[in-house]
């Protein structure tokens, strides 16, 4: 066979022997876990089995693991001290107290006892007092003698006592109340006498429909009678119903009356030679044909430049005059109460259309008339 062959023998030979398997490295549960605390206590015996511990195991730990760091002690970190007697004392059993936080220096002075933070009710109730009794003004108590320091305080004081009494006894001050209020009632009574209730108003009963009226035919309609119906020769009104609401009256309409008794009217216009020497210094725009004044009987009151301001407006002369007249005295009148002379109060003062004394109050403005000092002399 040619497995028996010496080639084959020869090339079996030849390979290399398999390699053994690989064993997997185990971990030490110990390293995963962090070395035991140190345990500050007085038992003797705990000292031994850590320091036997320590040094049974120490290399060995140390060679297979460093042990980590650890914080240091701190100074106050002491023994805790044991209540038994039974356990031998140690060097190391001392009471553990705490560090005194401020600690107190018996060479210091004491330091002066500080004042309450809140006042007491007496103290702030003198100040209130005080504060006002200075504050207050003695004019209010003119013929009243004033509140005295203990009217004052009584006031502070007071407090209720309703829900002390109530607390007390709740029957007896129901009982109480409700008599107060029985009480009120039969005063009400008799100071209020009751109303009679109004009497009822019957209905009125429905007309009814006459059936044996007879209708007139609407056909033909009626003709107008007159206000009143002659008789021979007496005029007599026909009677008829007579209404419950009189007739007005009728209003009488006064004649009109134009404005122009300036003589009537005291005079406090400024002179005429107070106008500027200048040609129409009282010219005002105004729409209109100008009217002729030269033939006016009152032309020679008034200067040239009054003349055009007039016939401008379509004013007469008496006309012109009286409203002049009537602007300086309400000129006067305002200065008396301190007030500002406004075209409104020109056109309140005249009796004629408002455009036109709007149009005096410019002119006078124009020329200053209507300054205080032209007026001043007549307070």
């Amino acid at each position: 066979m040619a497995s028996h062959s010496p080639s084959a023998d020869q090339a079996h030979s030849s390979m290399a022997p398999p390699p053994p398997p690989i064993e997997s490295k185990k971990f030490d549960i110990t390293s995963l876990m962090s070395p035991p605390d140190a345990v500050l206590d007085s038992f003797h015996h705990g000292n031994s089995v850590l320091n036997k511990s320590g040094g049974a195991n120490g290399k060995q730990s140390s060679a297979q693991q460093p042990l980590p760091m650890s914080p240091p002690i701190s100074p106050y970190s002491k023994p805790i001290s044991t209540t038994s007697s039974t356990l031998p004392a140690t060097p190391h059993s001392q009471p553990i107290k705490d560090p005194v936080l401020y600690p107190a220096d018996e060479h210091s002075p004491a330091s002066p006892p500080q004042p309450p933070l809140f006042a007491p009710a007496e103290l702030e109730h003198q100040r209130i007092v005080d504060e006002h009794v200075r504050a207050r003004s003695q004019s209010i108590f003119s013929g009243v003698t004033p509140p005295k320091r203990e009217d004052y305080e009584l006031v502070l004081t007071f407090r209720s006592q309703v829900m002390t009494h109530f607390t007390t006894n709740r029957k007896g001050w129901l009982r109480k109340e409700r008599a107060l209020l029985e009480a009120d009632r039969r005063a009400g009574a008799q100071r209020y006498h009751a109303i009679m209730p109004a009497k009822p108003i019957a209905a009125k009963p429905p007309r009814s429909q006459r059936t044996d009226r007879i209708s007139k035919p609407h056909a033909t309609p009626r003709p107008i009678r007159t206000n009143a119906t002659t008789v021979g020769t007496t005029p007599v009104r026909p009677v008829g119903r007579t209404s419950a609401t009189p007739e007005p009256s009728r209003r009488v309409v006064a004649p009109n009356r134009e404005d122009k008794d300036f003589n009537s009217l005291p005079d406090y216009c400024p002179p005429l030679n107070s106008l500027p020497n200048r040609s129409n210094s009282l010219k005002v725009d105004w729409k209109g044909q100008p009217i002729d004044l030269s033939s006016d009987p009152h032309a020679s009151l008034l200067h040239p430049d009054e003349l055009l301001l007039a016939g401008n407006l379509r004013l007469d002369c008496a006309t012109y005059l009286t409203s002049k007249r009537r602007i300086f005295e309400r000129r006067l009148q305002c200065l008396r109460t301190g007030k500002e002379f406004r075209k409104t109060d020109a056109q309140q003062a005249c009796k004629i259309d408002v455009n036109k004394a709007s149009k005096l109050w410019t002119a006078f403005e124009k020329v200053g008339w209507l300054e205080q000092g032209w007026v001043r002399r007549f307070l």
